[in-house]
């Protein structure tokens, strides 16, 4: 079957009620809030909105019943572009609901209820669809895993991007499945036992994959592919930041759209980079959540600027190229 979608997303969606303060507060105090927004949210749910943004062919499913939740995640997937006709319906179901503190300085504190959420199964998945799909992420929080679902997807061919942040034992197990494997610098160091993030890069990559990315916050990150066995560390853009909710997940997002274009692993990273710089900055507060993610005009234009050198412009004019054929919405 030829293939119809760029990446198809499947893993925890969550409606976030964000709080914007200054700063933290100490305990038993009362504190003024600077604002407050409902968006979509949840690592592969996000992921796959940064892709829609930035003009991809995306689809995502989820189990779903009719409670407003789940139609407040449906309409802000539409809004960005992506395909909500594969989720399951299950009258019981639902996205994750969180509550998200946001100071002044971008950090975040989640708090989230997950009483609705149901994992996706094998038999969710018709073959057709995954086979529909160049790129298949999948993330991971907390139990029950979706192993099933990745073993569904290599056993049909189809790459399997990992975005995987949940300390379980069953997160070791989708790590092995994955294509592409994108950890935080603690998943990766609870992982390996070891103390650094350049040295955990190189304890995950003995498992053979096309990447193994160890990402660390502002500081960038550090990966070893297929085309380079020794660990690179990419450092990332340097900006003001307004809120780093969500930046991961669109650097996950972002990352499995090029890939699934045709870039290389060190062309992804860049690209990626410039989407989370920018879901970052959220046009210094005038836009928050999801209405921050990036389109493909904007991270083109962000990496025209930033990339100055012969090797930065020779890059900028392969990722035009892959992405041409990306209708920009």
């Amino acid at each position: 079957m030829s293939d119809c979608l760029d990446v198809l997303g499947i893993g925890i969606a969550a409606v976030d009620d964000l709080i914007y303060v200054a700063e933290y507060p100490s305990v038993d105090c009362k504190v003024p809030i600077l604002g407050r927004a409902r968006q979509g949210g949840g690592p592969a749910c996000t992921a796959i909105a940064a892709v829609g943004s930035l003009g991809g062919r995306a689809a995502y499913v989820a189990r779903f019943g009719d409670n407003e939740l789940s139609t407040f995640i449906k309409s802000a997937l539409l809004h960005h572009n992506t395909d909500v006709s594969h989720i399951v319906k299950d009258t019981s179901g639902g996205p994750y609901h969180s509550t998200i503190l946001v100071d002044g300085l971008g950090h975040r504190n989640v708090f989230y209820d997950a009483t609705l959420y149901r994992p996706v199964v094998p038999e969710n998945l018709p073959f057709s669809l995954i086979q529909s799909a160049r790129v298949v992420l999948l993330d991971h929080i907390t139990e029950p895993s979706l192993v099933p679902v990745a073993e569904k997807a290599r056993s049909l061919g189809v790459r399997v991007l990992g975005d995987i942040e949940g300390c379980t034992e069953s997160s070791r197990q989708l790590a092995m499945l994955t294509d592409y494997l994108i950890v935080p610098r603690a998943w990766a160091l609870w992982a390996t036992g070891t103390s650094d993030a350049l040295e955990a890069c190189k304890v995950l990559a003995h498992t053979e994959r096309r990447a193994t990315i160890v990402t660390d916050s502002a500081r960038g990150c550090y990966c070893i592919s297929e085309c380079d066995s020794t660990v690179r560390h990419f450092p990332a853009f340097k900006v003001d930041v307004f809120d780093s909710n969500g930046c991961g997940d669109t650097f996950h997002g972002a990352f499995a759209l090029a890939v699934a274009r045709g870039l290389t692993v060190e062309q992804a990273i860049p690209f990626a980079s410039a989407a989370a710089a920018l879901k970052a900055v959220a046009a210094g507060g005038d836009n928050r959540g999801w209405d921050a993610l990036p389109t493909l005009d904007e991270v083109l234009r962000f990496l025209e600027a930033r990339l100055t050198e012969l090797d930065g412009v020779l890059l900028l004019r392969e990722i035009q190229s892959r992405m041409a054929a990306i209708p920009r919405k």
